[in-house]
């Protein structure tokens, strides 16, 4: 998606206040190894993110460890994870340089990778009659159930309990932040629920505290843009959330059409939100269904389609200029590929977006790659470079 980068013209502060030209910065980017170059585009980063792609974070040979990969260099580099943010957590967002994750006890946090700092997101027992038990939540299931989420279309009633350990694969699915957690806040923070659910939860920094914020079609994916959440339903409409400073409230509105045929299967069809420059709003529609190969063994295999907004409609694009698409649970975004020439424009790469198996069977070694699509021809390949590395959890995007 696009970002600010009003001052870029005419140097760039970093976190010290130090002035610096483009040209000096990408001077002294260039020169860097790559553990510095990091930490450098971390502190210039307004200016920087024109210079750094978005890297891979990946699990490390042990729990105190994670691994950087950098699609660019195809190199990688080992970092620590610092505890308890990073440890043994799955990436659910990331946003501005640092990634919300998720532990097997139902807690959110809030980390950069590079600088080791960490914060708390506000607990999801903070939401009204969201309860927890010696590690099992229970919450009345109609406040969260929204639009096609819920099979059938049944009315729902009841209870609904929930492991610990399976919050981060069920409930939540992805956390959006408004600004970046670098001073001290992070603005608000939007978070999605899973598939069965639909209702999307705000908290802002000041209030620490979740919000329900119901949509009719239910949330399916939401970015951060040019000051506002964006998100797109389950029905293929794209909503636009407002702040109302005198309740605390966010609504949403719908500020345009719904995308035709878009009411598929959530299990085996999945939408994404991505923002061009200029401000053109994208939809990427992914589809994966189980296959068997020549030995009869089962893998999965996916598609992606490209619906751009045009004059008030959706047109189906299989040309996207010269950008690439990266797509997956945590972040989705468009890059140029005229600033970075080793990256496949018109391709789209993605990674795992399901978090609910947990590193388990069903075809596991297909669903935790990282892949590359071409939208032209429909071939997908591997990303090269990554080598081996653990499933769980599975890998996630991250732009320094």
């Amino acid at each position: 998606m696009p970002r600010d980068q009003t001052n870029a013209g005419v140097g760039a502060a970093g976190r010290h206040g130090v002035m610096l030209s483009p040209d000096m910065l990408a001077n002294i980017h260039g020169r860097l190894r790559i553990l510095d170059r990091l930490a450098f585009a971390s502190v210039f980063r307004k200016s920087c993110e024109a210079l750094e792609a978005p890297w891979l974070i990946l699990p490390g040979k042990t729990p105190e460890k994670a691994t950087l990969f950098s699609l660019v260099d195809q190199r990688s580099v080992v970092v620590h994870a610092p505890e308890p943010a990073l440890r043994c957590h799955a990436v659910i967002g990331s946003s501005h340089g640092w990634l919300a994750t998720a532990d097997g006890w139902g807690r959110m946090s809030l980390v950069n990778p590079v600088s080791g700092e960490q914060r708390a997101l506000p607990a999801i027992t903070t939401i009204p009659g969201l309860e927890e038990w010696h590690g099992v939540f229970a919450f009345q299931l109609k406040p969260f159930v929204r639009g096609p989420p819920y099979a059938g279309g049944r009315e729902p009633c009841g209870s609904f309990t929930m492991k610990a350990e399976h919050m981060r694969g069920y409930l939540y699915r992805k956390v959006v932040l408004s600004d970046s957690p670098g001073g001290g806040g992070y603005g608000a923070a939007m978070l999605i629920t899973g598939q069965q659910f639909g209702v999307a939860a705000f908290a802002t920094a000041k209030e620490a505290a979740w919000r329900l914020a119901p949509s009719c079609d239910g949330v399916e994916d939401a970015i951060h843009h040019d000051g506002r959440f964006y998100s797109v339903t389950y029905l293929g409409a794209v909503e636009a959330w407002e702040y109302d400073a005198d309740t605390g409230e966010f609504a949403s509105k719908a500020v345009t059409p719904r995308l035709d045929n878009a009411d598929g299967d959530p299990t085996c069809h999945r939408k994404y939100l991505v923002a061009a420059p200029g401000g053109q709003l994208m939809l990427v529609l992914k589809d994966w269904k189980e296959t068997k190969d020549e030995c009869n063994s089962c893998r999965w295999t996916c598609s992606f389609k490209v619906q751009v907004l045009d004059g008030g409609h959706w047109k189906e694009r299989d040309d996207i200029g010269d950008a690439a698409l990266f797509i997956g649970a945590n972040e989705s975004l468009h890059v140029s590929t005229r600033v970075h020439p080793d990256l496949k424009a018109g391709h789209v790469y993605y990674t795992e977006d399901d978090l609910s198996y947990g590193g388990c069977s069903r075809c596991d070694k297909d669903r935790r790659v990282v892949r590359v699509f071409c939208l032209k021809d429909g071939t997908e390949g591997n990303v090269e470079g990554i080598g081996q590395h653990w499933s769980w959890p599975p890998p996630a995007w991250f732009t320094p």
